[in-house]
């Protein structure tokens, strides 16, 4: 008789992959929570890293796909570290996530792992560009085409 297999799903930031070997162990999702509103859905992984979806908008031609989610952002929460005190390893491993009730344009996010709870900003830059290149001597814009150098 031919061998038994075992065929795993595991859920990663990327989705499910069919089998455990393609994944690190810092790969798993180690913690899930959706801010207030459902708009913003953050993960944490036993690799100390957040990664933060957010819900695309409902589109015209179909006006009930709400439950897709794609990369916002991600970032290094926590990393390993050694407590001399106590002589104990620290794992990176992020244990909670929390999202504060919103006040302004960001958003804060909590992340805990054994040791340390750290506050994060999640905001958005503007991208203009901004400076005196753009602009002449009495303050109007320049024709981009025109601007040669940078001053």
């Amino acid at each position: 008789m031919g061998e038994d297999t075992d065929a795993t799903l595991t859920l990663n930031h990327h989705g499910f992959l069919p089998d455990h070997n393609y994944v690190t162990e810092a790969d798993i999702i180690s913690t899930v929570e959706f801010n207030h509103t459902g708009e913003l859905l953050a993960t944490g992984d036993k690799g100390g890293r957040v990664v933060i979806f957010q819900r695309e908008p409902e589109s015209k031609s179909e006006p009930f796909s709400q439950g897709e989610y794609n990369v916002y952002s991600t970032f290094q929460s926590h990393e390993p570290e050694f407590d001399y005190l106590k002589s104990l390893e620290i794992e990176e491993k992020i244990n909670k996530i929390r999202w504060l009730p919103q006040q302004n344009a960001a958003h804060f996010l909590l992340s805990t792992n054994d040791k340390t709870i750290k506050l994060w900003k999640v905001s958005e830059r503007d991208k203009r560009p901004e400076g005196y290149n753009l602009k002449d001597e009495e303050g109007r814009i320049k024709n981009l085409s025109t601007v040669t150098s940078l001053q």
